[in-house]
């Protein structure tokens, strides 16, 4: 059989919906957003902003919950006498708790599921960093954070969400949260220290004992909550450099008590090491300069970008097999992912089209490893880059950045929407199968594409959580119209995938339609590209 009949026969199995790999009894794959400023700090934003989450089909809001804005007395060299850490009435006056309270409370109303990210900053008292001779600023403190402190703390959160407590003067329970995670990026200087002592990644040693107390700590509080372990970074230092980050991967390995060749380690503080707990690894896999394709290579080997998923699976795998995590561990979900476009910042690496397309590919990636639970969007509306223009404005250096600027957003700061927001709601990707002349990718060369007799489209109808019908649409090089390509069934995630055959010999366009609430939906366009996937 030639390519060409191998095509339309594939065409025709898709036509008649056997072509996808859609299934009714696929796993959920969650989609995650975070977005705290508009979560926590915008109160009167608050409503449009689930209203947009819901069209966007957001499963999970992921909120932080910062310890030094909730706790009382955070600048306190010591804890306040007589207060009940965990005790959720103890966190009633704080204004920080309250605005948590609050985006709970409204993702609920909107039908969302929420993750709550213990993160940032601990209280002073929970820490051996000096205070500050002066307070300004949002000061951080991280250095030897108090384990029991913290689980104490995070227990009261679960219980505070358990769905049984009332607030002093609210008139009914706060909502569940089902989904927790244990602090934020415990691999980087930011949010950690020390990362590094004699060689060792110490970091790992703390985030052990961490979880010896906060796992149990939380499951107590709220019985069958989802705890997810990890919440690492993509990438890290070295012991070398000094007290930078930890790479993921070492920092995994450490974390299990096992060295660069998976043996175990018996000495230190992993002499009493048994199985830890875990339901799930969440990961952040973010990729600054390379397509999502391209894993971090011998400059990172440690590293777990987009392109590391595969190794990332496979080290959690092995290290379940070995008994050193819980079975639960081996599912990644990814809490944190974007790319940053250069539409208002000339010096981010991608264009706002090219970002759209990155997304879309980093989701069809993450789709494709059967153990990914979740893909996930960091912020919905880019952060503080007018203010980082105009710093560059006042200073003239055109390299000044104000910390906390992202233009990962599928807005721009002023709400105006990028083509990634579309391209959220309705991914689409297709992935040259079969060539029939040489390709160059349009990361390195014209976006116009190149020609292919065989390709794989791969898509996604949110908000769709059921099975729903859709055409696949083919725009053939020199045509000005769209031809139906295959008709799909997707499964109950609204994701569909099929092989079908295009003209060869120009470039093509690919969308997909669907019908929601009566009226016709069209997905972005997407010129087919070649790249690897794992397996393939």
């Amino acid at each position: 059989m030639t390519l060409r009949q191998l095509g339309a026969l594939l065409t025709v199995i898709a036509v008649l919906g056997l072509g996808s790999t859609a299934h009714a009894t696929a796993r959920q794959f969650h989609t995650v957003l975070e977005d705290d400023e508009l979560s926590l700090f915008s109160p009167p934003a608050l409503p449009q902003f689930m209203e947009t989450l819901r069209w966007l089909g957001v499963d999970e809001l992921r909120i932080s919950a910062e310890w030094k804005l909730e706790a009382p007395s955070p600048y306190a060299a010591k804890p306040p006498i007589g207060a009940d850490l965990g005790d959720p009435r103890t966190y009633d006056g704080s204004s920080a708790m309250r605005g948590l309270d609050r985006a709970v409370r409204a993702a609920a109303r909107a039908g969302l599921g929420v993750i709550v990210d213990p993160a940032f900053s601990a209280p002073l008292w929970a820490t051996s960093n000096r205070r500050p001779r002066k307070i300004t600023g949002d000061p951080w403190f991280n250095t030897n954070i108090d384990v029991r402190e913290l689980a104490q703390w995070e227990g009261m959160l679960a219980e505070r969400y358990s769905g049984h407590y009332t607030p002093t003067g609210a008139s009914s329970p706060l909502p569940r949260v089902s989904t927790f995670t244990l602090w934020n990026e415990p691999n980087q200087v930011p949010f950690l220290e020390p990362q590094w002592r004699d060689g060792i990644p110490v970091s790992a040693d703390w985030y052990r004992a961490m979880l010896r107390v906060a796992y149990p700590a939380i499951e107590r509080a709220s019985p069958g909550t989802t705890v997810l372990i990890g919440n690492t970074s993509s990438t890290g230092g070295s012991a070398a450099v000094g007290n930078t980050g930890v790479p993921p991967l070492e920092f995994i390995r450490r974390l299990a008590c096992v060295d660069a060749a998976l043996q175990p380690i018996t000495t230190g503080s992993c002499a009493d090491f048994h199985t830890l707990p875990g339901d799930g690894w969440a990961q952040h896999p973010y990729e600054r300069d390379a397509p999502p394709w391209v894993p971090s290579g011998p400059a990172d080997p440690d590293g777990a970008e987009m392109g590391d998923l595969p190794a990332l699976q496979a080290l959690l795998n092995r290290l379940v097999a070995m008994h050193r995590f819980a079975p639960g561990a081996a599912t990644i979900w990814l809490t944190e992912q974007g790319y940053e476009s250069n539409g208002q910042l000339s010096d981010m690496p991608w264009t706002e089209t090219q970002q759209a397309d990155l997304n879309a590919v980093s989701e069809y990636l993450a789709w494709r490893d059967p153990q990914v639970a979740s893909f996930s969007q960091f912020l919905l509306r880019d952060s503080l880059t007018s203010q980082t223009l105009a710093l560059r404005a006042r200073t003239g250096d055109p390299q000044a950045f104000l910390s906390g600027t992202w233009t990962t957003g599928l807005e721009r700061e002023n709400g105006a929407p990028k083509p990634a927001l579309a391209m959220f709601r309705s991914p689409v990707v297709a992935r040259i199968l079969a060539p029939e002349a040489p390709l160059a990718s349009w990361l390195t060369s014209s976006p116009a594409g190149a020609p292919s007799g065989l390709i794989e489209v791969w898509g996604r109808v949110r908000p769709a959580t059921t099975p729903t019908p859709v055409r696949i649409e083919v725009q053939d090089g020199g045509s000005d119209t769209f031809r139906t390509a295959a008709s799909v069934l997707t499964d109950q995630n609204g994701i569909f995938d099929s092989d079908i055959a295009i003209a060869a010999g120009a470039p093509a366009e690919v969308r997909f339609q669907w019908s929601m609430a009566g009226a016709m939906q069209t997905s972005p366009t997407f010129t087919p590209i070649s790249f690897p996937v794992s397996g393939s």
